[in-house]
C-alpha cells in the first residue's frame, strides 16, 4: 500500500525556488498563492505588506480552537520559533513570516518544518495525552477534535493506553464493504506484529467508550478505534506514531478510492477480451446447400 506524505510538497517546493532565487541574487517576484490540502485546510503564500522578501506561509484550520484547547499554540511556538507571528493573517489560524533577505544556512531544514505545518498543529493533542499517558494520569475529558464538517476524532488517555477514535462517513455503499475489508487487514497485521496497536472497527454504532457521547449513528457511519499501548506512546516511538496516525482517515479513504479505480480497470479489460472472443466467434451466414451456380456465375435454386 502507498502511504501520505505527512508534508505538503507543494508548500515546499515553492519556497525551496523562492529561496534558491533570493541565494541566487534573482530579482524577486511578488507571490499569491492558495494550495488546499486534506480536511479542508488551505494554505496562503504571499508578501508581508507588498514586501518581495517578506514571506508569509499561513494556515487555515477549521479546528484550529479545538486544538488550542490542547496546546496547540505552545507546541507551534515550541517548533518554530521567531519564524511564528504574533498575529495571524486575517482568516488564517497560524501565520509564518521568512525573511528572504537573512536565509539561515539550514534552510532545506527549515522549508521541512514548515511544510509539517498541519502535522504540528495536528500533534498537540496527541502530544498532551501520550504525555498523560506517560506520567500514569487518566484524563476523566476526552478530546473531540472536528476535523472535518461531519467527521469526529476523539482521544483519551487510561494509565495503561490512550484510545483514538475517528468516525467516518462511507459516501457510497461500495465504500463500506471495501472499507470493511481493510479493517480486516488490519486486524490481520496484528498476528503478524506482536508491536503492532490494537485496531477494532464499528459499522452504525459508536463503539463502546462514545456510548456516553452525542456520536453519530447510521448505515453510513463507521468507527475505527486505535488502542495505543506505551510501546506506541514512548518518546522514542511518539513522533512516528503521530506522523501515522493523524492521517489515518486519509489513508484510508486514498485507497478505498485507488481500490475502487483498480476494480473498474480490471473489469473494462476483461469486458474488452470478452468482447473480443465474441467476435472471434461470430457464425458465417447460413448457406442453404440447395443454392446453385451456373458456369456463367448464375445462381438458382434446385426444387426438390
Amino acid at each position: 500500500m502507498i502511504l501520505l506524505e505527512i508534508n505538503n510538497r507543494i508548500l515546499e517546493e515553492t519556497l525551496t525556488v523562492k529561496i534558491r532565487n533570493a541565494l541566487n541574487g534573482h530579482r524577486p517576484e511578488s507571490i499569491d498563492v492558495t494550495i488546499a490540502d486534506f480536511d479542508s485546510v488551505l494554505y496562503h503564500l504571499s508578501n508581508l505588506n507588498g514586501d518581495k522578501m517578506k514571506l508569509r506561509v499561513s494556515i487555515s484550520l477549521k479546528f484550529y480552537k479545538e486544538l488550542q484547547e490542547h496546546g496547540a499554540d505552545e507546541l507551534i511556538r515550541k517548533v518554530y520559533g521567531h519564524y511564528l507571528m504574533s498575529e495571524p493573517e486575517s482568516g488564517y489560524s497560524v501565520s509564518l513570516l521568512l525573511d528572504l533577505e537573512h536565509v539561515p544556512e539550514d534552510w532545506p531544514e527549515l522549508v521541512k518544518k514548515v511544510g509539517l505545518l498541519k502535522r504540528n498543529c495536528f500533534a498537540s493533542v496527541f502530544q498532551k495525552y501520550f504525555e498523560c499517558q506517560e506520567e500514569g494520569i487518566e484524563t476523566n475529558k476526552r478530546a473531540v477534535i472536528h476535523y472535518r464538517d461531519d467527521e469526529t476524532m476523539y482521544v483519551e488517555a487510561k494509565t495503561d493506553r490512550v484510545t483514538v477514535v475517528f468516525s467516518t462517513i462511507f459516501k457510497d455503499p461500495d465504500d463500506i464493504v471495501i472499507g470493511k475489508v481493510f479493517m480486516q487487514e488490519f486486524k490481520e497485521g496484528k498476528r503478524g506484529s506482536q508491536t503492532a496497536p490494537h485496531v477494532l472497527f464499528s459499522h452504525k454504532e459508536p463503539p463502546l467508550e462514545l456510548q456516553d457521547t452525542q456520536a453519530r449513528v447510521g448505515e453510513n457511519i463507521g468507527y475505527v478505534t486505535f488502542v495505543l499501548f506505551p510501546r506506541h506512546t514512548c518518546k522514542a516511538a511518539r513522533d512516528n506514531t503521530i506522523n501515522l496516525i493523524h492521517i489515518f482517515r486519509d489513508y484510508l479513504h486514498y485507497h478505498i478510492k485507488c481500490s475502487k479505480a483498480y476494480i473498474h480497470t480490471r473489469m473494462r479489460a476483461k469486458t474488452s477480451d470478452f468482447l473480443k472472443v465474441l467476435n472471434r466467434a461470430r457464425p458465417e451466414p447460413n448457406k442453404s446447400h440447395t443454392d446453385k451456380k451456373t458456369v456463367t456465375g448464375r445462381s438458382f435454386v434446385r426444387s426438390n
